[in-house]
């Protein structure tokens, strides 16, 4: 490479926030579950879209290095009928949860085409159900240069969950027990090692994959991973329950905890748009207020780095997906340091789509009008690479 951006030290991970301990209360006591023969509840949410071009492939193919030329842009489908799955009986009955993500192509008449289940976590059923419903799924096809489309990459998760008071059953609180005191007494490992073989059982309701999530991020805090910590508290933000309450697996006050924890998680990984948005979350926690004050100062570190004249390089690695997303604070952005393969850029933004291939010294400029934006990177797995927040168009030499 010819070339290299000026770097500039990340100052919210310079300040060593992420090593600071945070105020925590003692976490509500495992509950037993209870007899639950209460009419289901199934919620969705729907994330994770990529356009289908057939030319995509001859592009890749015929591009050059260091070269960069746009693929396609793109208007997404717009959804008409969704259908929620049925509940499995056999898995209400035994008070199973879970949930289930699939990935599936939209068609030129806005029919679900190739539904396929990338993960899922409680009863098998769910498989069956989520796929059954999805295939009944009606959309506006998408459009490119006027004309339908198919749209690819398009994933959903549902999410099954029963509606009345859940818990934990006896034997996993004595799975957890043992986990929790291994990892007291320093064996680290072997608690890893049980709390996979846990996590892996497809019998756990809502509030053990919450309270399974929790241990992994503690575990994941003492070995400072700080990237499989922040997936974890995620993880537990979504399974505690849409609203406190009677579904609700933790209390306010430690939910609070995982966002505030998550706030500087982000801002030390340097996901500066994800710690602004969490932090809206936690501002709404109207009994939080000395959490909120305590994480103020973090914002106001990353609104100053925001606006500064120094690039913002974020260190990125392609998973097993073989993709990762991103949230841009800039309207500009680049790549550097390329270890592996990265086939393409897509830019996501409130109003526009545009997929390019990837190039380093390259400079991507977003129209402000666009609103704010998101990139997702396809590539091979454990590809590595920096993602640069570009402070002005002006590429600089790196002695």
């Amino acid at each position: 490479m010819n070339a290299h951006f000026l770097r500039s030290v990340n100052p919210v991970a310079a300040s060593g926030y992420a090593n600071k301990v945070i105020s925590r209360r003692l976490l509500p006591s495992l509950a037993v579950a209870g007899t639950l023969f209460i009419c289901p509840a199934v919620l969705h949410a729907q994330e994770l879209s990529l356009p289908c071009d057939e030319k995509e492939a001859q592009v890749l193919a015929e591009k050059r290095d260091n070269e960069v030329r746009r693929i396609t842009a793109f208007q997404p489908a717009k959804p008409k009928k969704r259908i929620d799955p049925r509940y499995p009986v056999s898995a209400a009955r035994r008070g199973q949860e879970g949930w289930v993500k699939m990935s599936y192509v939209i068609d030129e008449e806005g029919n679900v085409q190739d539904a396929v289940v990338d993960d899922f976590g409680g009863h098998r059923d769910f498989k069956r159900k989520a796929l059954h419903a999805l295939k009944q799924w009606k959309y506006e096809p998408a459009m490119k240069n006027g004309q339908p489309t198919q749209q690819c990459q398009q994933a959903v998760q549902f999410d099954f969950m029963l509606d009345g008071k859940s818990g934990a059953s006896r034997q996993f609180i004595a799975k957890y027990r043992d986990i929790d005191e291994m990892f007291q007494n320093g064996e680290v490992e072997k608690a890893e090692v049980l709390l996979t073989e846990l996590r892996e059982e497809d019998t756990l309701n809502h509030y053990e994959n919450a309270w399974a999530a929790n241990m992994d991020a503690t575990i994941a805090s003492h070995l400072k991973d700080w990237r499989r910590e922040l997936s974890s508290l995620k993880r537990v933000k979504a399974s505690n329950g849409s609203a406190f309450g009677k579904n609700s697996v933790f209390s306010e006050d430690h939910i609070a905890y995982t966002l505030q924890r998550s706030v500087l998680l982000s801002a030390e990984l340097g996901y500066y748009a994800d710690a602004l948005h969490i932090f809206e979350d936690l501002t709404s926690f109207e009994e939080q207020q000395e959490r909120i004050q305590a994480t103020q100062p973090i914002i106001e570190t990353i609104k100053e780095q925001i606006a500064s004249n120094k690039h913002i390089s974020i260190d990125m690695e392609i998973d097993d997906r073989e993709l990762l997303f991103h949230t841009l604070v800039r309207n500009q952005f680049a790549f550097d340091s390329i270890k592996g393969d990265l086939d393409s850029v897509e830019v996501r933004c409130q109003s526009h789509r545009e997929k390019f291939t990837v190039a380093e010294d390259h400079i991507w400029t977003i129209p402000e009008s666009w609103g704010e934006c998101r990139v997702m990177v396809k590539g091979d797995e454990g590809t590595s690479f920096e993602l640069i927040e570009v402070a002005t168009t002006e590429v600089a030499s790196l002695n």
